[in-house]
């Protein structure tokens, strides 16, 4: 599947295929919001291979207003999974959102609102609870709070806040939610032998802190506490923000207890006292390389023929990720995480022979908020209009067209459409109660190719926040 899938998007010139296949290189990666590949042709490709599932990365969260097209600038993933065009492959090591004091900016997942409940355009603020090293205890909400060690109250009883929203989840219908943690644990003891020498060879490197650093990115404690952290070689084990790990395996098994806990939620009680004091989470350039390798792009398994010299992982990315070239590209595309993402993809296919190089094709996801809700039909006819003009110049030329026709056209749209591009919005929680609304492709959105749609957002959003 991974030559094909590159030659059906007309992509071989993109890689260089060789070079992976006689692993001469270990990664490669393509942003689709820099290439002129329509949209069209793309969707095509992932409905006529029935193993094929590209992952859409979310939160773990507020997923009822999406999934009803009543989310903002959230739609797009309804657009996407609910169109059968991705699944939602969830991330769960977020944090829960504090609530802004004064000068203090809101910090944590103000995205998904973890620590709430969204309903139809309200919310509820659900009490937090973290353990003190005796008991759950409920806390304010100064600081964020990590999620997979957090309890809520409901009906009386404590349950761990990812329980509830997994629960949640579950009950929307065409929605096939994954975590992006069962994929690691499924592959428990690979994932184990893998960071234990990821770490060994990281420990020898002339700058350990930094190598280090591209594996392990933060710690978590027990009481919910979470942030940057400092991991440092020391004698054969390594010493985690004070805490010393014994060995490079303790380390890596360590790190496995926080995928636990989003996958058991329901052992938090039990399992919580016996944790370490600190615990390692795992840098997001290791699970973007492991979802890869592990193959999250077939849910269903991977077909009958798969055994190929070299795995294409096509992965719809969001706003921060793919963010919306020429105006942002997205912390996949920088050079740090480019070069991140490949010592750890050479490191691991020099040492474990089963392990085949990883090309990831980033898909745009912010494209479908390029898709009105169908409850706007003015919305979708002034976009197709958007969408000739565009076509009808260069590649080069789409941005400052997409600019100036909105200049002069862009009043005619509907607010809740020009809201989805402003920064910093999420799950709308202002109270307005919305109709539930399926979003639909104006004429023409698929014969945009990527970077063509990519411009076009990148020029709303340059309108919406100037």
């Amino acid at each position: 599947m991974s030559g094909r899938l590159l030659a059906g998007l007309g992509l071989l010139d993109a890689v260089d295929t060789d070079a992976l296949s006689t692993r001469r290189l270990s990664f490669a990666s393509v942003h689709l919001g820099t290439r002129d590949v329509p949209i069209g042709t793309l969707l095509d490709l992932v409905h006529g291979d029935a193993a094929l599932l590209p992952p859409r990365t979310g939160h773990l969260g507020n997923w009822e207003d999406i999934a009803l097209g009543r989310s903002g600038p959230m739609d797009f993933n309804a657009a996407i999974c609910g169109g059968g065009h991705g699944y939602p492959l969830i991330y769960g090591f977020t944090q829960t959102e504090t609530e802004a004091q004064g000068e203090t900016a809101a910090g944590g997942d103000t995205v998904y609102l973890p620590g709430s409940l969204v309903d139809r355009g309200s919310r509820r603020v659900l009490p937090l609870y973290t353990w003190d090293g005796r008991a759950f205890v409920r806390r304010d909400r100064s600081r964020p709070l990590f999620c997979p060690f957090v309890a809520t109250e409901i009906d009386g009883g404590l349950v761990p806040l990812v329980e509830l929203h997994w629960r949640r989840m579950g009950t929307l219908a065409g929605y096939r939610f994954a975590l992006e943690a069962s994929a690691v644990m499924a592959h428990a003891e690979a994932f184990t032998a893998m960071l234990t020498h990821l770490l060994q060879e990281a420990a020898a490197q002339p700058n350990p802190r930094r190598a280090l650093g591209n594996l392990v990115s933060h710690a978590a404690r027990p009481d919910g506490r979470v942030g940057r952290c400092e991991l440092l070689p020391e004698g054969r084990g390594f010493r985690l923000d004070g805490h010393l790990y014994g060995s490079a395996d303790a380390l890596a098994k360590a790190a496995l207890e926080p995928f636990r806990a989003l996958t058991d939620p329901q052992e938090l009680p039990s399992r919580i006292g016996a944790l370490p004091p600190v615990l390692p989470v795992v840098s997001h350039l290791l699970t973007s390389v492991l979802t890869g390798l592990f193959g999250t792009h077939h849910p269903d398994g991977p077909p009958s023929d798969s055994a190929e010299p070299y795995i294409t992982h096509p992965h719809w990315g969001a706003r921060a990720m793919a963010g919306c070239p020429p105006r942002r590209g997205g912390y996949f595309s920088s050079r740090s995480t480019v070069r991140g993402m490949r010592a750890i993809a050479s490191a691991l296919t020099a040492a474990f022979p089963e392990t085949v190089p990883l090309c990831v094709v980033l898909l745009p996801a912010p494209v479908f908020m390029l898709c009105p809700a169908d409850t706007d039909p003015r919305d979708a006819e002034l976009l197709a209009a958007l969408f000739r003009t565009v076509r009808a110049v260069g590649p080069d030329d789409a941005y400052p067209t997409a600019l100036g026709w909105l200049g002069e056209h862009g009043g005619g749209f509907s607010g809740y459409l020009r809201g989805r591009f402003r920064d910093g919005s999420g799950v709308p929680r202002d109270g307005i109660r919305r109709e539930p609304s399926t979003p639909v492709q104006p004429e023409g959105f698929r014969e945009l190719t990527f970077r063509q749609a990519s411009a076009v957002v990148a020029a709303f959003e340059e309108v919406a926040n100037a």
